[in-house]
């Protein structure tokens, strides 16, 4: 899902195509606001990858919840607000350094988890109001 650098994976790509297709000629055009976020599921708990542990303090497990209108979430998991494709790239590339990882016969840095990235694009046209947001995109790796 993620690939290589020499070979982008699936997700990679899609926030690429997400981002080049976002025209804005001068404040003209619709007006785009995306964030992200990043969780991993490892041994029945759950992380944010985007938020480090803290030397000295135990890993915090989330805690999942349902709200009862928009359903299942993440409690406490952050949502960062990104501009370009940079600035997802750099995301991913820092929450993948805190995955749980371990070497394996087929691979030296197999993931030992599940991880969900979670895109949530929202768009807005000037002309006429409307306003158009995404379910959430959730783009998971194993």
């Amino acid at each position: 899902m993620m690939g290589s650098p020499n070979n982008q994976g699936l997700i990679p790509r899609i926030c690429e195509g997400l981002f080049s297709g976002m025209h804005n000629s001068e404040g003209n055009g619709p007006s785009y606001r995306t964030e992200v976020s990043f969780l991993e599921i490892y041994n029945e708990r759950v992380r944010d990858l985007l938020r480090p542990p803290m030397k000295g303090r135990p890993v915090h497990s989330l805690k999942v919840r349902e709200h009862p209108k928009e359903g299942p979430y993440v409690q406490d998991l952050t949502r960062h607000l990104v501009s370009d494709y940079a600035a997802i790239e750099h995301l991913m590339e820092q929450g993948n350094t805190h995955r749980v990882t371990a070497s394996t016969g087929m691979n030296d840095t197999s993931s030992r988890s599940h991880a969900i990235f979670t895109i949530n694009f929202t768009q807005v046209s000037t002309g006429r109001p409307i306003l158009v947001v995404s379910s959430e995109m959730q783009l998971h790796t194993i």
